[in-house]
């Protein structure tokens, strides 16, 4: 990786890192709300191969996606999965993810939009960073669905 200035390199920049199969992704902070555990209350299946549902918290309902059935790998939910509540566009989603591991600051080396590897998550990758600490794939959340399925899923939102 080449050196370059970008706002991954800036110390004041924070990703939540977590895992997906065996993998080290990023979500940029500003665009998550909370981090949850996956709680049993999940209402109904989802509306798309991916969706898991919806989950009620402070009198919102909120759609999730399943990162592991988006990217088709093997479900394989644990005590430490959880639900990142992010805000993508004009609505708000939960990802559910195997673990969450921190919130890193910056990177000592950053590749933006990477060459494309043939995983299914080249599309939504933003960049791909060195914290010093191993490389993480930092994803963009409005890269994750297609317009159809943020259409999908803002509708039940949108009624609360």
């Amino acid at each position: 990786m080449k050196k370059i200035r970008s706002k991954y390199t800036q110390p004041d920049f924070q990703f939540i890192r977590f895992r997906l199969g065996g993998r080290e992704f990023g979500i940029d902070v500003t665009c998550v709300k909370e981090i949850m555990r996956l709680k049993a209350t999940v209402t109904e299946e989802g509306a798309f191969p991916f969706g898991s549902g919806m989950i009620k918290i402070r009198s919102m309902t909120i759609p999730l996606v399943d990162l592991r059935k988006r990217f088709n790998l093997p479900v394989d939910l644990t005590e430490n999965s959880r639900i990142i509540i992010v805000s993508i566009e004009s609505f708000i989603t939960g990802l559910i993810v195997d673990e969450v591991s921190d919130i890193a600051l910056g990177a000592k080396e950053v590749t933006l939009k990477p060459e494309p590897r043939g995983e299914v998550w080249d599309p939504c990758l933003e960049a791909l960073v060195d914290t010093g600490n191993g490389k993480v794939l930092i994803l963009e959340p409005s890269r994750l669905l297609t317009e159809d399925e943020k259409k999908a899923l803002s509708c039940p939102a949108s009624g609360v």
